[in-house]
C-alpha cells in the first residue's frame, strides 16, 4: 500500500495511513495527534487536530510542490 494523506478543511484535521490494517488500540499524544497501532503495535495512522494551525498542511502543499518540480510527469 501507498502513503495516504487526507485533509479535511471543515474539522481541519490530517490523517496520514501509512499501512493497511486493522486498528487494535490508539493513544492521544500531547500536541493533539492521534496515532492507531494494530496487533503488533505497528502504527497504522497518525490523525493531526488542528492541522492548519500546527503548519502543517502549508508544509505539505510546499513539499508537493518540491516534489513535482524533482520528479515530473514522464512525457508521452
Amino acid at each position: 500500500m501507498d502513503l495516504i494523506i487526507r485533509y479535511d478543511p471543515e474539522a481541519d484535521v490530517l490523517v496520514v495511513k501509512l499501512r493497511e490494517g486493522a486498528v487494535a488500540d490508539e493513544e492521544l499524544l500531547d500536541n493533539d495527534a492521534i496515532v492507531g497501532y494494530d496487533r503488533e503495535g505497528r502504527v497504522v495512522y497518525v490523525e493531526v487536530l488542528d492541522a492548519s494551525k500546527k503548519g502543517l498542511i502549508s508544509a505539505l502543499a510546499e513539499l508537493a510542490k518540491a516534489s513535482a518540480v524533482e520528479h515530473p510527469p514522464p512525457r508521452k
